[in-house]
């Protein structure tokens, strides 16, 4: 009799238990659950990149943006509680990624900083060095297939792949792909053209949601092989005002063909993807890319005439001929008129058309 009544006692205390709705603690990382929440925030700095990355109470920066940035970076990470980076990625050594990178240094406390292994001699990439140093902080040189933890999310390194990219830094950037539950972010720099060949080639897993437009949208950093490896549902371009182009109009085509849906710093401001690990939303909305021309041209911008078309560079403001001694080997072809139109002027040693 006292069993019955224990059982019935027990039977009681459990359908009071479930019909009252309580439920039980877990440490679970249900993906639905918003305090497992990843936020993706690509920092408006104009045409350079900052973009940080927050887990579980974890953080982590991509790139620094510009010497001018200093103020926008430190000011943002602040804004978001951020005292310690478990992770500083500095893709490579161009002014506009590492801009900013000793302030953010001197002023948070970084667990680990990875760099691009590829060198320069300026002074912004020499000071930074030296605010590193001076940090006691050590360098970690990224290699492919190596993977990370941020809190519940991880990221593998994708590049770069080679040492034999000549004097072109943007081939050196780091490559890395987030993932967050069944959400999937990628990061390329300003990988270009042979870099992005060689990313396809080695056969790691690309396939993402989100992909940060390589080099502020530039023609040779978004191919059509790399969105077809990717199948990215939506896209980032992180760009302000340039004389470049950027971003180019044959990215916006593709994104368009591919039915991307694309967000633009310099329209948005700083964009942030929130992740919950099976579904991702954003804090802006999207670009209208329906004037974008989307024909078969797009795989050459520069159709109209061979005495048209012009090189130029990234960091010049000329356009060239084809062999120009003052052309570098991270030249970008495209038309007179849209290099008149983005502020180039023609070179006075190869006088190309103008």
């Amino acid at each position: 009799m006292k069993k019955q009544k224990r059982l019935y006692l027990a039977l009681a205390m459990l359908l009071v238990f479930f019909l009252g709705g309580c439920s039980f603690e877990t440490n679970s990382t249900d993906a639905t659950n918003p305090s497992n929440a990843m936020k993706v925030h690509y920092i408006d700095t104009g045409e350079s990149d900052s973009i940080l990355i927050e887990s579980e109470g974890h953080y982590m920066l991509i790139d620094a943006g510009d010497v001018d940035d200093k103020a926008t970076v430190v000011n943002y990470l602040k804004e978001q509680k951020v005292e310690k980076l478990d992770y500083l990625i500095l893709t490579h050594p161009h002014a506009d990624h590492i801009g900013a990178a000793s302030e953010v240094v001197n002023t948070f406390s970084i667990s680990k900083i990875l760099m691009s292994p590829k060198t320069n001699n300026t002074k912004v990439f020499e000071t930074l060095l030296d605010t590193i140093a001076k940090k006691n902080l050590k360098i970690t040189k990224p290699v492919v297939g190596d993977s990370y933890t941020i809190g519940n999310a991880k990221f593998t390194i994708l590049a770069p792949n080679s040492m034999d990219y000549g004097s072109n830094l943007n081939n050196y950037s780091i490559g890395l792909r987030l993932v967050n539950g069944d959400n999937s972010f990628l990061f390329i720099g300003d990988s270009e053209t042979e870099a992005i060949a060689d990313i396809l080639a080695n056969k790691q897993t690309l396939d993402s949601d989100v992909l940060l437009c390589g080099h502020h949208g530039s023609k040779t950093s978004t191919t059509a092989d790399l969105l077809k490896a990717v199948t990215p549902t939506y896209a980032v371009i992180s760009v302000g005002d340039n004389s470049y182009g950027h971003p180019s109009d044959s990215t916006l085509s593709l994104l368009k063909k591919n039915n991307i849906k694309t967000y633009r710093t310099d329209e948005n401001g700083t964009i942030i993807a929130t992740s919950t690990g099976s579904e991702i939303t954003f804090s802006a909305k999207a670009t209208d890319l329906s004037n974008s021309n989307t024909s078969d041209s797009i795989k050459d911008d520069t159709t109209s005439s061979k005495s048209n078309v012009v090189y130029i560079t990234d960091s010049g403001n000329k356009y060239h001929k084809s062999g120009c001694s003052y052309l570098k080997n991270n030249k970008t072809k495209t038309t007179v008129e849209k290099a008149k139109k983005a502020g180039y002027e023609p070179c006075k040693v190869c006088k190309p058309a103008s």
